[in-house]
């Protein structure tokens, strides 16, 4: 299928909504996770989560932490939510019931913006690099440059994290 004449394959995750069979890119399939052992998308987390009322946008990131990859899960929360323990509990379970419990994020973290490039993409490479480094790379090809302050100053970041029970 792919590579027929007319089919072009660029090696995105997409979502098809039921409804309107509008077409929503979520993600690079190249651009994976491991968390205990475990290959993961980040474009499967962001279906996971896609219908909780309180996200408004959320990316998701590995970081490796005491020479182990772990997930990172960055939400934008919608006006007048606040990222409580029962929020990051609900957003386990649904990541749990639609993946399973070795996908869910170690660290979930509140930000005020999600990072685009100029195509209207997720930056998870740029925000891997910050949570990485603690620093702001240059960037040239992002729609929302002041959204990379977001992502500095964790200390989360830094520490072991327990595990997220659903």
């Amino acid at each position: 299928m792919f590579f027929e004449t007319g089919v072009w394959c660029q090696n995105d995750e997409c979502w098809v909504n039921p409804e309107t069979r509008g077409i929503i890119v979520i993600g690079r399939s190249d651009d994976m996770m491991k968390q205990f052992g475990e290959l993961i998308s980040a474009a499967d987390i962001y279906f996971a989560i896609d219908h909780l009322e309180e996200l408004s946008d959320y990316i998701c990131v590995s970081q490796i932490f005491n020479e182990e990859e772990r997930i990172v899960l960055f939400v934008k929360l919608k006006e007048g939510c606040t990222l409580t323990d029962a929020l990051k509990i609900k957003i386990a379970a649904a990541i749990k019931k639609e993946l399973e419990k070795s996908c869910v994020p170690r660290i979930i973290l509140p930000v005020e913006d999600i990072p685009y490039n100029l195509n209207n993409k997720k930056m998870e490479s740029i925000v891997r690099k910050i949570v990485a480094t603690n620093t702001i790379p240059q960037v040239s090809n992002i729609k929302n440059p002041e959204s990379l302050r977001c992502f500095v100053g964790h200390p989360e970041l830094q520490q072991d994290a327990k595990i997220i029970c659903a």
